[in-house]
């Protein structure tokens, strides 16, 4: 192994080995675009596998180029500090950090999603045939979500770009890249592959346009040399410009090989500094004879070897390399220059250490678990991975689909400040990842309550200032509110996950609207009781109560002064703690983390346990699950349990989590 851990150069960039981490999309970023903690982990940990370079991929340069709703962003500047984020965290773990910028085209998720040439009946016919195999490869009850979901999609492929279009979609590519290098990127990668819109330019099977920029080979490579050119002219020199570059389209009327290879002679001249080569698109890789032949270990390297025949410029190969025995082959054989590892990283993020020092390679399996996951929505997971894993990305996964990141703190009183103000001494989470709006409503004479809210406020920034963290809270002030519910219903369709209000018992509207909040919201209602850290969360030991763990370690964030207590009332103890060991080990908890498990007496149910659970232990807050639906919940009021704890204990604070 030692060619493979040679230093290597690409343009004026040094690499300390010849291993490249390869752009595998995860879904893991927030729903708005944000990074998360699961996105954090995951690049920390590709950056600390050894690789010498680390490539975040599909960052959109447009919202209407989204390939998911779970990828970056770089269409303003607002969105540079979320991928400094993992900038920062790549480069501190020594490797270079390169940012691989996309319009998805036709597969962006939009309802108006731009093509170089609109599609008729007949090819729109043609295209959903060509996806059959594509979405048989899904296991069969997943098949009739993805087909109404496919069908829809290609029912939007009407919108021909226009002449602005297409200039405005250069000058998006243009100002993405200032703003990948802003946010710190050592590299930057063009998409050009996997059937996305440069792709889309270059074939003539989804480029039917007239010169200039359709027609033959020459014309259809038009757009995709001048989004180089247009970035070269806004970078420093001293920024590579790779380019991820399908080599054949398998497809009729698609890229051939011998197009490709002219198209990188064309990306050569234009000083692109190197080629990551891949092949195929969704359309073409799941027919069976072609799914086959990409299970074949080092499939790429006969087209990869050719191209470095006609090329002079670093070329870095992906397709199965699933062994360092075969990754030194291929540099021997001058196959490639750099190894590119997606899926063998993915499957065993120790693939480059073991390489290195010794040890047993978990391989992938090629089973396509981890692109079915991302295409349904989904974060990635690997089969490879232990089932507590793959169990708390599915977990976290549903966690921030519902906005579990977004509070709208709702405020109607001078006693409502004044709680709220105890709350963030206590329990308001100290990251970087939340996103609160405080909106102050005026329902009643109180002429002095906006006053006393902007007083509030200026206490809550210094306070946010004096604990590092960083103030992004949206601030509203209305007056002469008739309907309070109506109104914060409205809010909460602006991507909120959770509502916070303050209790109080002569405030009917407050009562309505923990009955109206929609199912997937959670309803915090603070009041006051003093022992605010001191939790008690009862739980049935269903998948329900994952949420409840989860929406509770949200809440109390970095504390470490929060007492948590964990009770299940039941007749039967059964394997309860068996199953309870399942669960937190989802959330890497303390195996000694008990659960006090209850019988209930003869004459008393369990809310009446839960209630003398409460008092004798006098817990300030509790987490407790709202089931069942909006309907049950207008029929029951969460059930018996909740309805009951809710009325008999005032001043206790509560979660409810749907």
């Amino acid at each position: 192994m030692q060619d493979v851990f040679k230093p290597a150069r690409i343009q004026g960039v040094t690499l300390k080995n010849k291993i490249v981490a390869l752009p595998v999309f995860t879904g893991y970023a927030l729903p708005d675009a944000r990074v998360g903690p699961l996105m954090l982990e995951h690049y920390r940990n590709l950056a600390k596998s050894g690789a010498s370079v680390v490539t975040i991929p599909n960052v959109a340069i447009a919202e209407n180029g989204r390939t998911s709703e779970r990828c970056l962003l770089l269409d303003e500047d607002k969105h540079i500090q979320q991928v400094k984020r993992l900038i920062e965290v790549i480069r501190e773990n020594n490797a270079v950090a390169c940012v691989q910028l996309n319009h998805a085209g036709r597969y962006a998720v939009t309802n108006k999603p731009l093509l170089p040439s609109a599609l008729d009946v007949v090819e729109a016919t043609k295209s959903i045939s060509a996806l059959k195999n594509f979405m048989e490869s899904f296991p069969f009850v997943k098949r009739f979500g993805l087909t109404a979901h496919v069908a829809k999609m290609t029912a939007g492929w009407t919108n021909q770009m226009t002449e602005d279009d297409i200039y405005d979609t250069i000058n998006a590519f243009g100002d993405a890249a200032v703003r990948a290098v802003k946010a710190g990127a050592d590299m930057i990668e063009l998409h050009g592959a996997s059937g996305y819109l440069i792709t889309q330019f270059l074939s003539a099977r989804t480029n039917r346009r007239r010169p200039p920029w359709g027609g033959l080979a020459d014309d259809r490579m038009l757009f995709p040399l001048k989004v180089i050119d247009h970035i070269k002219t806004r970078l420093p020199e001293n920024i590579p410009i790779g380019f991820r570059l399908l080599l054949d389209e398998i497809a009729v009327n698609g890229i051939s090989t011998s197009e490709s290879i002219k198209f990188a002679q064309k990306l050569e001249q234009k000083g692109v500094a190197y080629l990551s080569a891949t092949i195929g698109t969704y359309q073409s890789i799941f027919k069976p004879e072609i799914a086959k032949q990409l299970t074949r270990p080092g499939y790429l390297t006969e087209l990869t070897k050719e191209l470095k025949r006609h090329v002079n410029i670093p070329v870095v190969i992906s397709g199965r390399v699933v062994s360092p025995k075969l990754a030194e082959k291929i540099l021997k054989n001058k196959e490639a220059d750099f190894i590119g590892l997606g899926r063998p990283l993915l499957a065993d993020i120790n693939w480059i250490k073991k390489a290195k020092d010794g040890g047993q390679i978990i391989g992938c399996k090629s089973c396509n678990t981890c692109f079915q996951s991302v295409v349904l929505g989904e974060s990635v997971v690997c089969e490879r991975w232990p089932e507590v894993l793959r169990d708390r990305i599915h977990l976290e996964t549903r966690f921030t689909s519902r906005h579990g990141y977004r509070t709208l703190v709702v405020l109607s009183s001078r006693a409502d400040l004044e709680v709220t103000r105890q709350h963030m001494l206590h329990r308001i989470p100290i990251h970087t990842d939340i996103q609160d709006r405080l909106l102050f409503i005026k329902t009643g004479e109180d002429k002095s309550f906006f006053e006393a809210a902007k007083k509030f406020i200026t206490w809550a920034e210094k306070y946010n200032k004096t604990h590092l963290r960083r103030d992004k809270t949206e601030r509203f002030f209305i007056d002469n509110v008739q309907n309070p519910v109506d109104l914060v219903m409205e809010h909460l369709e602006d991507n909120f996950g959770i509502v916070a209000i303050v209790h109080d018992e002569t405030s009917e509207w407050k009562k309505n609207l923990v009955l109206k909040a929609p199912p997937d919201i959670v309803v915090s209602r603070s009041g006051t009781h003093p022992n605010l850290n001191k939790v008690l969360i009862p739980c049935d030991l269903s998948p329900f109560t994952l949420m409840q763990i989860r929406a509770a370690l949200h809440a109390f964030h970095g504390r470490s002064d929060v007492d948590f207590s964990f009770v299940h009332v039941t007749d039967s103890t059964g394997t309860a703690i068996e199953r309870w060991q399942k669960i937190i080990k989802n959330f890497e908890m303390d195996p000694s983390t008990s659960l006090k498990v209850i019988k209930p007496g003869k004459e008393l149910n369990v809310a009446e346990t839960l209630l003398g659970e409460v008092r004798k232990g006098d817990y300030g807050s509790l987490i407790l699950g709202r089931r069942g639906g909006l309907a049950r919940v207008r029929r029951r009021i969460f059930g018996s349990v909740s309805e009951r704890l809710l009325d008999q204990l005032p001043e206790r604070s509560f979660a409810l989590v749907g």
